[in-house]
């Protein structure tokens, strides 16, 4: 998918990931003994927790997904996994300056931001498609080196470039929330009760 709409939004212009946990206190990460806790979001998109936060292991420097169990799962946890902290910078920082922060172009003809310190490919090898990339996606936006909050690491970010007051913000590519569908299935609901009582009269 193109990242055709640009959102412009305030840029929490450090790691947002103290502030997810607060917000969705319900859901809870389990990872692996000796796995600490990162945020990271190359597409600079919005979505659930589990689209961002991972488990990282620092000795092996290999992130995997988690676990994650809350109030609307009924996941068992594995045996020996933990609720990890969150990474300290030590751990774990994806750049120091904007420059560690470079454009990539998708398969899917999307823009994203990769580190060069944990480097992030979203496809490699030969069965990689970019058939219809014009290769001006990136046209826009820019990779900036977000600072961490609290003795966590900076994370790389996507944002447009385009200034509105001195302010620049995240791009992200939202999915329609289930509050918008909900209102949409609302709208219909009145308008077909409307119809049947203008055809009874």
């Amino acid at each position: 998918m193109r990242n055709s709409f640009r959102f412009r939004t305030i840029s929490f212009r450090y790691n947002p990931l103290n502030i997810l946990h607060y917000l969705a206190a319900a859901f809870q990460l389990w990872c692996q003994p000796g796995n600490c806790e990162i945020y990271t979001n190359p597409y600079g998109i919005v979505g659930a927790r589990s689209t961002f936060e991972k488990c990282y292991d620092p000795e092996t420097n290999v992130m995997s997904e988690g676990v994650w169990t809350g109030s609307e799962t009924d996941v068992t946890v594995p045996d020996g996994f933990i609720q990890p902290q969150i990474c300290t910078a030590e751990q774990y920082s994806q750049c120091e300056v904007d420059t560690q922060c470079t454009l990539l172009i998708s398969p899917g003809c999307s823009c994203y931001v990769s580190s060069s310190i944990h480097p992030y490919q979203a496809c490699e090898g030969k069965d990689c498609n970019f058939s219809g990339c014009t290769g001006n996606e990136c046209g826009g936006y820019v990779g900036v080196c977000s600072p961490g909050f609290n003795g966590t690491g900076n994370t790389c970010m996507l944002e447009e470039t385009n200034d509105i007051g001195n302010t620049t913000a995240p791009v992200p590519t939202p999915a329609p929330s289930s509050a918008a569908l909900a209102s949409v299935s609302i709208m219909i609901c009145i308008i077909s009760i409307s119809s049947a009582i203008n055809y009874i009269a």
